[in-house]
């Protein structure tokens, strides 16, 4: 009876950590599918192009929120517990997508309409900040040292569960609803379902226990508030980390960014556009078996691996799309960007928590997240869509994706890897 309450206590904090990256994830990956509806429903402009472009930095500002969120909610999790500050994240991203999904459009309330719209978005980008940092800091604490790369995989897993379900709740409703239907009021829908994840995963978090790791250290470090220490004796590990970020947040939002530049450059019918979050999601539900293989072959070299295969097969995958934009040719372009993709950010949760000590895991963590996020991912569908209308082609998608996996890949290369080491 004495080993069942470890594993309970595992299992919990695993679901307690991924299921509120899935309702974070889902936010941000459906806000990305009905970018367009929702642009004219909040931004309307003499131009689509402006339009879509309003609605991107929208989106884009609530990653301006990330490290404002990562300094007090990472804070708030290295001093009074991971349990209190996941419990927390989950109600503000609830809170966030609440309004998103019931506010009345611009033809009903006028500018007060994308003014509420921004509020919300900053309302998640804050929550969204401190989530991963207590999320994974609660993965990797519980983790063996020999499977940490195992644990700390199942954040990109629950991405790809988000991912994936926000591609089937579009395909729903583009399939059962009329293009004018779903511009009306049908894509409020899709933030509906996310409302419904968030009253599980604030049950599941209430319940979980911290790890010893991080109670026996805890009553030791509460003189100093984290963000302090991590600026003052972790600045240096912070940029490594976000220039480890960099291929994950930018090849992330690639995948998310699918729909909108299948439809709007690629002419594809919009239910089959949704293909790709369906086919992203389904690819990085693999992520545990490549933590596996991690821990066995170490981090680093698997995250060369994918790192280097995005920079090889980005140009000619997207060529090969634009050159035959059927849904099939979609598919496997998605396939092949989302394998790489799974290769090289499964293991870099595990990465990232081992540039830092316990006492200020979380704050590190979401600190170095949120700012690369913010600079590297968070405007990447604005940055693709003004690089493809000022240079007329599509490929440019590419580009950016290189630049990314180049910058990466030299980071990588210069870390000195922690796999099966105890933390510290």
């Amino acid at each position: 009876m004495a080993a069942a309450k470890p594993r309970l206590s595992v299992g919990r904090a695993v679901a307690a950590a991924t299921v509120g990256n899935m309702l974070e994830w889902y936010d941000f990956t459906i806000y990305a599918a009905f970018a367009v509806p929702i642009s004219k429903a909040f931004f309307p402009a003499d131009s689509e192009v402006v339009s879509l472009l309003l609605s991107f930095v929208t989106f884009g500002l609530g990653f301006v929120a990330r490290p404002f969120g990562a300094a007090f909610l990472g804070g708030y999790a290295d001093r009074k517990g991971r349990r209190n500050a996941l419990s927390l994240t989950i109600l503000l991203m609830a809170l966030g997508t609440a309004i998103i999904a019931l506010c009345p459009g611009y033809d009903r309330i006028g500018l007060a309409a994308p003014i509420v719209i921004i509020v919300a978005r900053l309302i998640q980008g804050f929550s969204a900040g401190g989530e991963i940092g207590g999320a994974v800091s609660t993965l990797v604490e519980h983790a063996p040292p020999e499977r940490r790369g195992l644990y700390g995989s199942f954040q990109q897993l629950s991405q790809g569960g988000s991912t994936m379900l926000s591609g089937l709740v579009a395909i729903i409703i583009s399939l059962a609803l009329s293009p004018a239907e779903i511009g009306a009021w049908g894509w409020r829908l899709a933030f509906g379902v996310g409302l419904l994840i968030a009253p599980v995963g604030l049950y599941i978090r209430r319940e979980l226990q911290d790890a010893p790791v991080f109670t026996q250290t805890a009553a030791e470090h509460k003189a100093e508030l984290p963000i302090r220490v991590i600026l003052r004796h972790h600045w240096r590990a912070v940029l490594t980390g976000m220039l480890v970020v960099m291929l994950w947040t930018v090849a992330q939002y690639i995948a998310n960014y699918f729909p909108t530049f299948a439809v709007r450059e690629l002419k594809v019918p919009l239910s089959t556009s949704y293909l790709g979050p369906l086919v992203v999601g389904a690819v990085l539900l693999f992520c545990p078996i490549v933590g596996v293989l991690a821990d066995r072959f170490r981090r680093k070299n698997v995250m060369i691996a994918g790192a280097l295969g995005l920079l090889i097969v980005a140009y000619p995958a997207f060529s090969y799309l634009i050159a035959s934009p059927t849904p099939e040719h979609l598919v496997v372009t998605q396939i092949i960007v989302a394998t790489f993709m799974l290769i090289y950010t499964a293991p870099a949760s595990a990465v990232l928590a081992e540039l830092f000590p316990t006492s200020v895991r979380a704050t590190g963590i979401s600190i170095t997240y949120s700012l690369g996020v913010a600079i590297f991912g968070g405007f990447t569908p604005a940055i693709i869509t003004a690089l493809i209308s000022w240079t007329g082609a599509p490929v440019a998608v590419a580009y950016y994706l290189m630049g990314a996996a180049l910058v990466s890949l030299v980071t990588v290369f210069t870390l000195t890897d922690h796999t099966g080491e105890v933390l510290s």
